[in-house]
């Protein structure tokens, strides 16, 4: 079983621009700093032509989980999460996969920036699946709400700093 990682946001900006700005190395390191947790940082960046690779790793602290999840985990929860871009001037696609160190969790799912009514959107569309007999379920449940919770997060600063917000919003 699995559960659905899903987020979209919008952003009034046209698509060429939304693409150099959403995908732009400051910006990533800028948002990790603000709302990427314990241990948080901007892993690999990498460029070559219209091909992107970023590894970031985001934390969420201990008492922020369940208590049965903590047990499991004995600690925070430490995701990384590796993201592979293939960029055009008016639209990226890509693809992210996400792990959480010490439990069997892994999310994969497609990224994608492209035109919308708005000016432009960023779209993410995954899913999260944990194999661990009885916790699974729980554990599943506590990865996923917590990575679309950075995530939305992250949408949220993101939104506040391509709108002059000098803190992200």
């Amino acid at each position: 079983m699995s559960t659905p990682l899903r987020l979209d946001r919008t952003f009034a900006l046209p698509p060429r621009d939304a693409v150099a700005r959403l995908l732009d190395r400051d910006l990533y390191a800028d948002r990790l700093l603000a709302v990427g947790g314990p241990g948080a940082g901007l892993r690999t960046f990498e460029r070559e032509g219209d091909r992107l690779h970023v590894v970031l790793r985001q934390g969420v602290p201990a008492e922020a989980l369940p208590a049965s999840v903590r047990r499991f985990l004995a600690g925070a929860l430490v995701l990384e999460r590796e993201e592979r871009w293939r960029i055009g001037e008016v639209q990226a696609e890509g693809a992210f996969t996400l792990s959480a160190a010490g439990a069997p969790a892994r999310a994969e799912g497609d990224l994608r920036i492209a035109a919308d009514p708005a000016g432009s959107a960023l779209h993410i569309d995954g899913e999260v699946e944990v194999r661990v007999p009885l916790l699974g379920a729980a554990i599943e449940a506590v990865v996923a709400e917590r990575a679309l919770a950075l995530m939305t997060e992250e949408m949220r600063w993101t939104a506040g700093r391509l709108a002059g917000g000098e803190l992200g919003g």
